[in-house]
C-alpha cells in the first residue's frame, strides 16, 4: 500500500480491501501499524484464495502470511518477479521446485512466552504474543510439545515472562526436531528460585512423550539479560540429554548443536540440492574432464573447494561426497563454534579440510583460489568487498551461489557477472506461506 509517497506492507490484505491504519511516531522515526482490514465486496480478479487455510490462527499469526491464498497461486505469484529478472538480465529461466510438503515441514520454531501465553507475534506487533493452540508447520511431535508448555505455564503462572515489569523466568521456548530426536531450548532470565516444580513437571511430561512416541528429547537452558530479546543463545547448559540433535539433509545425517544454524526445511532444501547438483553435474564434469582428466566415477582428489559462509561445513560435506574429486576444502565462517563443528564433521574424512573463523567483510584475509567456490551467505548477501574481490580476481573456474534472499543474490550477480556467467538456476519454495524463497545458481568464469 502507498501513502504519502511511501510504500507499506499490509499483511493479509488483498487489492480492493479497505485498510485502516495509524502512523506511530517516536522522534524522527515512524512506524506503520494496521488497525483493521475490511475485505472488499468482491474477490479481486486473478487472485485465487485458499479454501482451507490449514491453521486456526491464519490471518492473525505473523509466522505464516499467505495461508489465505491458494498454495499454487502464491508460489507462482511470489516466484514471478525473480523469474522475470533472471530471464531479462541473464536469459536464464530458473527451474521451479514447489514445496514438497505443506504441513509439519519446519524443524525449528522459536516461541515467545508472555505470562501464561506461548506463541508467535502478530505481524507488525512486537509487543503482543499470540497464544497458539496449534502450529501445523512444525514437525511432529512439535504441537504436542507446544501443548505441554501451554499447560505448564497455566499451572505455574508466575514463571512466564512479564516484559512490562521485567519479571518471570521463561522468555522463549525453541523447539528443534530432527527425524528421530530433538532438543528443546529454554531461554530464561537465569533465576533459580521457584522453578524446581516447573522443571520436574516438564521433565515428567517430556519423559512420557518420549516413551509414547519413541522420540528422545533433550532439554537445554540458556540465559539472557533482562531486556535482551534473543532466543536460543550460545553458552547453554544441558538439563536433560545432549545439547544437540541429529537431522538429515540430502541423504546424509548431521549432528546439530542446539545453537547452530541448520536448514529449517531440510526436505525442501535437500530436494533443491539434489536437483541442482544433478542438473549441474553434466556440464561441470564434462568441462572439468576436458581440462584436467577428471571423469565421473574417478577419484583423484585433485580438486580444491572453497566454502564461504561455510557454517558447520554441511554444504562442503554434501558436495565433496557427491563429487569425490575434491581433495582439499577450505571453509570460512564468522562463528567459531560453527567452525569447530565443521572440523569435527571432517575429522575422519580423507579430504584435507581446514576451516577458519574470520571476518568475511575483509576479503584480504581469505585464500579464494580454487576449482569451485561455494557461497551460501545470510539474507543480506555477499559482503560488498567480498563480492567485488571475487568479480575482480576471478579466483575459481566455477561458483555455486545459494541464497535464501534471491533479491540480494540478483544484486550481487550484477557485480559477479563482470567475470562470471550464470549457467543454471533453481528456485525452490523452502518457506511455504511466506515471501521467502531459496535460489541456487551455477556460474562459470568468463574466458
Amino acid at each position: 500500500m502507498e501513502f504519502r509517497g511511501k510504500k507499506y506492507s499490509v499483511p493479509f490484505a488483498l487489492p480492493g480491501d479497505l485498510v485502516q491504519f495509524k502512523i506511530l511516531r517516536a522522534g524522527r522515526k515512524s512506524k506503520f501499524q494496521v488497525v483493521h482490514i475490511e475485505p472488499a465486496d468482491q474477490k479481486p480478479e486473478g487472485i485465487v484464495l485458499s479454501q482451507q487455510p490449514g491453521c486456526k490462527h491464519a490471518g492473525l499469526c505473523g509466522g505464516c502470511r499467505a495461508r489465505h491464498l491458494d498454495y499454487q497461486f502464491q508460489w507462482e505469484w511470489k516466484s514471478r518477479p525473480i523469474r522475470q529478472k533472471m530471464q531479462e538480465k541473464y536469459g536464464l529461466e530458473p527451474r521451479l521446485l514447489a514445496a514438497p510438503d505443506l504441513a509439519h515441514f519446519r524443524n525449528r520454531m522459536d516461541y515467545a512466552v508472555e505470562g501464561t501465553k506461548i506463541g508467535l507475534r502478530p505481524p507488525q506487533d512486537f509487543q503482543t504474543v499470540l497464544d497458539l493452540e496449534e502450529c501445523p508447520v512444525l514437525r511432529q511431535p512439535g504441537e504436542e510439545i507446544l501443548k505441554i508448555f501451554r499447560t505448564l505455564l497455566v499451572r505455574h503462572p508466575s514463571l512466564g515472562r512479564d516484559r512490562e515489569n521485567e519479571t518471570g523466568w521463561l522468555k522463549y521456548v525453541t523447539i528443534r526436531l530432527g527425524k528421530r530426536a530433538g532438543v528443546i531450548v529454554l531461554t530464561t532470565s537465569g533465576q533459580k528460585e521457584g522453578i524446581s516444580n516447573f522443571l520436574l513437571d516438564l521433565e515428567k511430561a517430556l519423559s512420557d512423550l518420549t516413551t509414547t512416541k519413541g522420540f528422545p528429547l533433550s532439554l537445554v537452558e540458556t540465559v539472557t539479560e533482562d531486556k535482551q530479546e534473543l532466543s536460543c543463545t550460545p553458552g547453554g547448559t544441558a538439563l536433560i540429554g545432549r545439547p544437540d540433535y541429529r537431522d538429515e539433509l540430502a541423504g546424509q545425517t548431521f549432528d546439530v548443536p542446539y545453537d547452530s544454524f541448520f536448514q529449517p526445511n531440510p526436505d525442501a532444501f535437500g530436494l533443491l540440492l539434489d536437483t541442482f547438483l544433478e542438473l549441474s553435474e553434466p556440464y561441470f564434469l564434462e568441462a572439468q574432464g576436458a581440462e584436467t582428466g577428471w571423469k565421473s566415477g574417478d577419484n583423484p582428489k585433485a580438486g580444491t573447494l572453497v566454502d564461504l559462509y561455510c557454517g558447520a561445513g554441511i554444504l562442503s560435506q554434501i558436495v565433496a561426497r557427491r563429487w569425490p574429486f575434491f581433495g582439499k576444502i577450505k571453509g570460512y565462517e564468522f562463528v567459531q563454534s560453527a567452525v569447530d563443528q565443521a572440523m569435527r564433521l571432517f575429522s575422519e574424512s580423507e579430504v584435507q579440510a581446514s576451516f577458519e573463523a574470520v571476518d568475511l567483510n575483509q576479503p584480504g584475509n581469505l585464500e579464494l583460489n580454487s576449482d569451485l567456490l561455494i557461497a551460501d551467505p545470510p539474507r543480506a548477501g555477499l559482503s560488498p568487498a567480498l563480492c567485488q574481490e571475487i568479480a575482480h580476481t576471478k579466483p575459481a573456474k566455477y561458483m555455486i551461489y545459494i541464497s535464501c534472499n534471491p533479491e540480494t543474490q540478483l544484486r550481487d550477480l550484477e557485480i559477479l557477472s563482470q567475470s562470471y556467467i550464470p549457467r543454471t538456476a533453481i528456485l525452490a519454495d523452502c518457506f511455504p506461506y511466506t515471501s521467502h524463497m531459496e535460489q541456487a545458481i551455477l556460474l562459470t568464469a568468463q574466458s
